[in-house]
């Protein structure tokens, strides 16, 4: 007797592969998780119904059923990679995201190609080739050491800045390594804050207020 292919018609499938993918995926990456989370005999049509199931739970989408809104398009509609919101680096009501919710570059029409540029610089592979290539690991614009501070604990800790702004990147477009540069976490925070400011340009405004600091007073 031949085998029923059950349709996929629970989201929790389409949300379970998703979230063991990182969160962030193409339909035909979450197709293939299913298969590999579920397996058993799956419809013809599995991409289409993965899909239709982001569709119908997404309110980024014209198909959205406005019930759940559960994923959103992280290049934009057209992009082809979709992610978990509950799991997206911009969403505030992530713990282990990286903005709250007063940081102006939230702003809708930057949200996209900032999910980009975060999702380069928590890359685990790029980022252990930049490692590898560091003459230094303490930060490039304050001079913290994470091993200096913490000891064995913060030996070779150290976080990566996309240096290129989030206006000028392009979907798609390559990561070079020499657009990478070495910060702490304290500074990468202020760097993605202040929308425009380079790493230089931080480096040299926290230099002049430390020598502010410096300067006597008359009493």
């Amino acid at each position: 007797m031949d085998e029923i292919a059950v349709p996929l018609t629970r989201f929790e499938t389409v949300v379970a592969a998703l979230r063991s993918l990182g969160g962030q995926a193409r339909p035909v990456e979450i197709a293939d998780e299913v298969c590999r989370l579920f397996p058993g005999p799956h419809t013809d049509n599995l991409l289409q119904s993965v899909r239709a199931r982001i569709q119908e739970c997404s309110s980024d989408s014209h198909h959205w059923k406005q019930k759940r809104d559960l994923f959103y398009s992280v290049h934009g509609i057209g992009g082809g990679v979709w992610g978990l919101r509950d799991m997206d680096p911009l969403n505030p009501a992530n713990q282990d995201g990286f903005v709250d919710a007063v940081e102006t570059y939230m702003a809708a029409e930057g949200a996209a190609t900032l999910r980009t540029h975060v999702r380069r610089e928590r890359s685990k592979s790029l980022i252990e080739r930049f490692k590898k290539q560091l003459k230094t690991v303490a930060c490039s614009v304050c001079d913290f050491d994470f091993e200096e501070a913490y000891g064995e604990l913060g030996r070779g800790f150290i976080e990566a800045h996309h240096t290129v702004p989030v206006a000028q990147m392009e979907p798609g477009a390559k990561t070079r390594l020499e657009d990478l540069v070495a910060v702490c976490s304290n500074c990468h925070r202020m760097l993605h804050r202040s929308e425009r400011l380079s790493f230089e340009e931080l480096r040299s405004r926290l230099r002049d207020r430390n020598r502010a600091r410096r300067v006597p007073t008359n009493t």
